[in-house]
């Protein structure tokens, strides 16, 4: 682990494969913020928080895997957008899934699916929601961007913005779940806030010069995207000529990535998702 204080109290780890997760401390307790992918992560962070004190709430940024598998080796009540709840309970993981998947990134972590469970959020939220843990608040508030349930979660008492995957500074994440026009939105609705520190999803934390870097980069893969329209590619055409840069999922020197044919897979249903959105609207071909 290699655990950043960013503020006077809140902690980062960066180097964990899948989301970025975040610890507010105070003497009453902590807020954790997304939960470790990988199961032996999980306990590790677990044994790691409690070195600070109880935790007393998880927020999931969104459903996704990466966001939500740790949340089962976590103390505290969970929380989340109502339809992050929804996803989980009606797709959850299957135990297959997980087995091949670990088999991969965490093969230690195998063994443990027959006992694991999704540990869905129990405290959520429609538009905005105010967690309390001492001096502590947190600001919680519904943006569709990344994913239809995603939530922006902003500490001004440190300054600090939790954005999840509506920015990520190790660069674009799968667009599978999202919708363009809410996608710019989103990126749009973070730089509305006073923040010194962002944290992303994924990637280093950042300042404020980072919203532009992503919004940037989802112009560019946005712009291939209409380009094949224009030419008059169909779908499955430009699902096979255009890619953008994954450095979420693969391989790093530190853990095994997902495997080709997933990273594949993201890849493709994310060009699939652009293209429809840019021949329903083809305005956000210059948002």
């Amino acid at each position: 682990m290699t655990l950043q204080q960013i503020s006077s109290r809140v902690h980062v780890e960066v180097a964990h494969l899948g989301s970025n997760n975040s610890l507010i401390v105070d003497p009453a307790g902590l807020i954790q913020v997304d939960s470790p992918h990988r199961p032996t992560d999980a306990v590790r962070w677990a044994e790691t928080a409690a070195r600070f004190g109880e935790t007393r709430f998880v927020v999931n940024t969104d459903h996704h895997p990466d966001h939500t598998i740790g949340n089962f080796w976590q103390r505290g009540e969970v929380v989340a957008h109502r339809g992050t709840r929804t996803r989980l309970l009606t797709e959850p993981p299957s135990d297959q899934y997980l087995k091949d998947l670990f088999s991969r990134i965490d093969p230690e972590a195998v063994a443990w699916v027959d006992d694991y469970e999704v540990k869905v959020p129990n405290v959520v939220f429609s538009d905005q929601l105010d967690l309390h843990v001492g001096d502590v608040a947190l600001e919680l508030t519904f943006r569709p961007g990344h994913t239809a349930n995603s939530l922006l979660a902003w500490f001004p008492g440190d300054a600090v913005i939790f954005t999840g995957d509506i920015v990520c500074e190790a660069g674009l994440p799968s667009f599978q779940d999202s919708r363009l026009v809410d996608w710019f939105d989103a990126i749009d609705a973070v730089s509305a806030y006073d923040f010194e520190f962002l944290v992303p999803g994924h990637g280093e934390v950042a300042d404020r010069a980072v919203v532009d870097r992503y919004r940037q980069l989802g112009r560019e893969v946005v712009a291939e995207v209409a380009a094949t329209i224009d030419a008059g590619h169909s779908k499955d055409q430009a699902c096979d000529e255009v890619r953008f840069e994954d450095n979420i999922h693969v391989d790093t020197d530190d853990y095994v990535g997902y495997p080709d044919a997933l990273v594949e897979m993201f890849q493709r249903r994310s060009i699939a998702r652009i293209y429809d959105d840019l021949v329903a609207s083809p305005e956000l071909a210059t948002r």
